[in-house]
């Protein structure tokens, strides 16, 4: 068969030509379309690359925050038991200052009504003014502004020179 295509006359030569540049032509259009896919696929990549570089750069970011704030949640932790410990200190203080504050109003509530007269005339004596002069200073040393000062120093001067005058009638100290 291929004999008798062969000695036809030559045409068969054409005809396997045409073919065979029909073939390349076609082989050179599917390399075309290859090499535009694979364009496509590799701008793809770089596009993916891209974003995950810009994500991987999002999530750094986020993991940072998110320590920031871990980190500022446990200050946060520590401070409210630092305060809480403090509300409990404060709290057994307070306790303890209004015992003592009821034990000497009942004190003072005996001195007040005790039928010595001794105890009445010193009850009821007046107060030179330096003493009261005195007394203001550690009123004001005693106020709880003045505990996280160990030396504490009124705005006011209180050293001011003893005068002669008469002595203040009906002060007594206020505590």
């Amino acid at each position: 068969m291929w004999q008798r295509l062969i000695s036809s006359g030559g045409s068969f030569h054409l005809y396997l030509i045409g073919f065979l540049i029909l073939a390349l032509v076609g082989l050179g259009a599917a390399l075309k379309f290859s090499r535009a896919e694979v364009a496509i696929k590799t701008h793809e990549i770089e596009t993916l690359a891209l974003a995950k570089a810009v994500l991987r750069s999002d999530l750094d970011a986020v993991s940072a925050e998110v320590a920031k704030v871990e980190a500022e949640k446990l200050s946060l932790i520590i401070e409210a038991q630092q305060v809480s410990k403090l509300n409990q200190q404060n709290a057994k203080a307070k306790a303890v200052i209004e015992s003592a504050f009821r034990h000497q109003s009942k004190l003072l509530n005996e001195i007040r009504g005790s039928p010595d007269e001794t105890v009445q005339a010193w009850a009821n004596s007046v107060m030179p003014a330096d003493a009261v002069r005195l007394l203001k200073q550690a009123a004001t040393c005693a106020h709880p502004d003045h505990y996280s000062d160990p030396i504490c120093i009124s705005a006011k001067r209180n050293d001011q020179p003893v005068l002669t005058a008469p002595i203040e009638r009906n002060l007594k100290p206020t505590f």
